[in-house]
């Protein structure tokens, strides 16, 4: 080691024997002030890129006096100056000098050497983005992009090729026995929905629902999610990027960074009533973030806002039963049911050999360039794409609401997206000569089919979930059980039992609406189930649906029982006894 070490600092400073000093001038004539016994400069700047903000990070690298390299460090560029990095990560032997002016002055003499650093930008987020006046989809495993993502995530990345064969494995999954078709082609559909989220939401129709996947344990729900997750990286059953183990808060900070792809949320499966409270809870955190497309409000440590960060990619959720989130939480997912033996594991083996050789990675890469050289190649192409998914939306919205399929509104948008994944990547295929013209049409004539049969199904299980039927339903069963009673209208009652909740005749249930309210809660309660809603609410629904008799603008009537006059709700009975029926 010679005496003096060339580092590029500015003329102010100089180093001997690996420590810095400072060049100054005094009355007495020039003099060198020691700084520190370890050299320090640094290597590069990194911003980072979230989508939202962008942060300076940089890297430094340093020389002890003693001739001991010291490690290359990252450190947030604000923290510079405060040295507090110094010590945690080049240890105790590493000492400023005594004095005023000394970190401000090696601060500044640090930050000379800025010239020879390198400068690059990370992103810590996928999907789509304009660079440079052009769209490039951000994944790792791109050579001309840095692309890091944080936490759990590491299983993502694309291979930049895509041949003949990698089309093939991802058709050849619409057409194999792997599992039922109306599993693989609404699967299919929504991993090819993911990369047209942006433009969906330029159009003003960004996609809002969960996929949730419903099977008993060993029917291979994780297993046949992480194959579609394949579609954008390396994954398997138990390496999934999310699980309902994690925090609530946890998954939405990652699922804002899986901006444009698929993700899975595994295993709702609660272990006693005490978790089933925590996950359904975690549940229902993530149907209204997916179902809303909002982020958490946070502040700063100066208590200025921060930019929301809600998901912006999509989400398979995997489950052996749907959580209890009443009906506005059910309506906010689309539900796949795996049965025990419906995924054949021989062709599993073989779509899993295909994947992990990164088959389906290539496809997407493919057709996520198809979009953007055929359909993002310009100012004018661009806004005619995005034209066109606006159209197609409100064009398979409308045929569906025009099926006469009854269901809550949001069935009719869900089944718009799904069909616009599956038209999109059918008409990559056919691009690029993998299928006809007669084979895209039928194969989007079938799965319009499936989806419309799943939307019937999911309808009625939103139905379900109203909580003016899951009222009924719990009175209904109250009643059966013996806990309340209904008595006869016409009747004089000397004495009234203790469970009373009400009357009844041929044509009207009269409740007591407080006792009666009181004890559906209670028993979703022993149930370990949610009723959340209000006695005042829940009159209101019964009225709007009409289940009840109203008089004057009042959900309540006052009628004369036992020769008293008493306040209570009238009950269709034929319409209530509809909805306990539908239940068994």
């Amino acid at each position: 080691m010679t005496n003096e070490t060339r580092i590029p600092y500015s003329a102010k400073f100089t180093v001997k024997d690996n420590c810095l000093f400072e060049r100054k001038d005094s009355k007495n004539g020039p003099y060198e002030r020691k700084l520190c016994n370890f050299t320090p400069w640094l290597v590069s700047e990194i911003t980072v890129d979230d989508g939202v903000e962008q942060q300076t990070r940089i890297r430094l690298c340093g020389r002890h006096e003693n001739g001991r390299a010291l490690p290359e460090i990252e450190i947030p560029a604000e923290e510079l100056g405060t040295f507090s990095w110094l010590l945690k990560h080049w240890g105790i032997d590493c000492i400023l000098e005594p004095g005023i002016s000394v970190r401000e002055t090696l601060r500044y003499a640090i930050q000379t050497t800025a010239d020879g650093a390198d400068r690059k930008t990370v992103y810590s987020v996928t999907g789509w983005r304009k660079l440079n006046g052009q769209w490039q989809f951000l994944m790792p495993g791109d050579e001309s992009l840095t692309v890091c993502l944080p936490g759990k995530m590491h299983g993502y990345g694309m291979e930049c090729r895509c041949t003949e064969a990698d089309m093939a494995a991802a058709l050849a999954l619409l057409t194999s026995d792997l599992a039922p078709a109306e599993v693989l082609y609404t699967l299919t559909a929504f991993a090819f929905l993911s990369p047209l989220n942006h433009f969906l939401k330029l159009a003003g129709h960004e996609p809002k629902f969960v996929l949730f996947l419903v099977g008993v344990t060993g029917s291979r729900k994780s297993t046949l999610a992480a194959l579609f997750l394949s579609f954008f990286g390396h994954f398997t059953g138990t390496e999934l990027p999310l699980s309902f183990r994690d925090t609530a808060n946890s998954i939405l900070l990652h699922t804002f960074s899986q901006k444009d792809v698929l993700t899975c949320i595994d295993d709702f499966h609660p272990s006693g009533r005490t978790e089933e409270a925590r996950l359904t809870a975690t549940a229902q955190t993530i149907m209204r973030a997916y179902g809303d497309r909002t982020g958490r409000g946070r502040l700063r440590a100066d208590s200025s806002p921060m930019e929301s960060r809600p998901p912006q990619g999509n989400a398979i959720v995997t489950a052996e039963f749907p959580p209890d989130i009443g009906e506005s939480g059910t309506a906010r997912y689309f539900s796949l049911e795996l049965k025990d033996g419906d995924v054949d594991l021989h062709t599993l083996s073989m779509f899993q050999e295909q994947a992990a050789l990164g088959a389906l990675q290539r496809c997407m890469y493919g057709y996520t360039e198809w979009i953007r050289t055929h359909l993002l190649c310009n100012v004018e192409q661009e806004a005619k794409f995005i034209s066109a998914l606006k159209k197609s939306f409100e064009s398979y919205r409308s045929a569906f609401q025009q099926s006469g399929i009854l269901c809550h509104g949001r069935v009719p948008e869900t089944t718009a997206w799904l069909q616009i994944g599956m038209e999109l990547f059918l008409s990559f295929l056919r691009a690029r000569g993998m299928i006809s013209d007669e084979e895209k049409t039928a194969m989007k004539n079938l799965f319009r089919d499936i989806l419309y049969r799943l939307a019937a199904r999911q309808a009625e299980s939103i139905h379900q979930d109203k909580p003016t039927h899951k009222f009924i339903r719990k009175l209904f069963a109250l009643v059966e059980s013996g806990q309340v009673c209904l008595l006869p209208r016409d009747p004089y009652y000397d004495s009234i039992p203790i469970n009373c909740v009400g009357y009844e005749d041929d044509e009207f249930i009269y409740l007591l609406a407080e006792p009666a309210h009181r004890a559906v809660r209670k028993l979703c309660e022993d149930q370990g189930e949610t009723f959340t809603i209000s006695q005042k609410a829940l009159l209101k629904q019964f009225a709007e649906e009409g289940l009840i008799e109203t008089a004057q603008g009042q959900n309540t009537k006052s009628l004369r029982f036992s020769g008293k006059s008493k306040r209570v709700v009238c009950l269709r009975k034929a319409m209530a006894q509809s909805i306990a029926d539908k239940a068994n």
